[in-house]
């Protein structure tokens, strides 16, 4: 059982969750990377992705397991010759068992560019925090806030990613609508499970 982490940008992050599925796919027939199959009438890949991440978001932390008995170095050679512009493996390692990574994730780090300066605190204090969501409605989403901090590059944000999900466009959108600013953009730059990366709580 193989994990691999790779980048999704360069016009990349335009391709749906599903789409991204089958690009995959093609990749490792192209390398003849070597994959088990489904047993029956239909069989697929057995290949099983992080949960999805909003169309339009660059990321650097997207996850992926995969069957087979390559190693890591090998997996990340053959993928990275044989991908196309967009994606990229960052690494890959192998596993004793199939982690269900789309079900352990619950935490994402984004780098969130264009905003004007704030303190931090003016959010972390707050016992609630409204957003709206893709369907036009306030959603009361406090507790999918980890943590904000400032770097160089701009915002630090640690949200909650997997079953209670925040997304960090509709995030950035309301720091836009409190704060100001300009041109956003919203790359994904780390996941967590359980506080730690995938690397250190799969590895152990």
């Amino acid at each position: 059982m193989l994990v691999f982490r790779y980048a999704k940008e360069d016009g990349a992050e335009f391709i749906s969750h599903l789409d991204t599925l089958r690009h995959l796919q093609k990749i490792i027939i192209r390398a003849k990377i070597p994959c088990e199959y489904s047993k029956g009438f239909n069989p697929h890949m057995q290949i099983y992705m992080s949960a999805p991440l909003g169309v339009g978001i660059k990321s650097r932390a997207e996850y992926c397991v995969v069957e087979t008995n390559i190693d890591g170095d090998s997996f990340k050679d053959l993928f990275n010759e044989f991908s196309p512009r967009g994606f990229k493996c960052v690494t890959a390692f192998s596993t004793k068992t199939r982690p269900n990574i789309q079900a352990m994730m619950d935490g994402a780090e984004y780098l969130i560019k264009g905003l004007n300066p704030f303190d931090v605190n003016e959010v972390l204090s707050k016992k609630e925090f409204y957003i709206t969501d893709k369907k036009g409605e306030e959603k009361e989403v406090r507790n999918r806030i980890i943590d904000l901090k400032y770097s160089d590059n701009g915002l630090i944000a640690t949200l909650s990613f997997g079953n209670l999900t925040l997304r960090p466009d509709f995030f950035a959108q309301k720091l836009v609508e409190l704060f100001g600013g300009g041109d956003i953009d919203v790359i994904k730059t780390n996941a967590f499970i359980g506080g730690e990366t995938p690397e250190e709580a799969l590895l152990k």
